[in-house]
């Protein structure tokens, strides 16, 4: 449970990233669904991650844990984001 948890703090992690209006991870603004429904998606997916890590560890333990993988993931995902946008400039210029 503690491994789906994650993925599902990592996936909230990353709508938030795309919910902002400075993110290059998705080459087109227009491809996303609105930043509303990013939000929310990413508020469902960090609750549905807190019950299911709570399942096996308990209340406390599940929320400073998803706490802990979203502030990390929230730090991580725009470093990725960068990385990609590089690495599409590189390809324009080499093209």
């Amino acid at each position: 449970m503690e491994g789906l948890a994650i993925v599902l703090g990592l996936i909230a992690a990353a709508c938030l990233y795309l919910a902002s209006p400075n993110q290059v991870l998705v080459a087109r603004r227009a491809s996303l669904p609105s930043a509303g429904v990013l939000c929310w998606s990413a508020l469902a997916l960090t609750v549905l991650g807190t019950w299911l890590w709570a399942l096996s560890h308990g209340w406390p333990s599940a929320i400073a844990g998803m706490l802990v993988t979203l502030t990390c993931a929230v730090s991580a995902w725009p470093f990725f984001g960068t990385w990609v946008q590089s690495r599409r400039a590189n390809a324009q210029e080499a093209a």
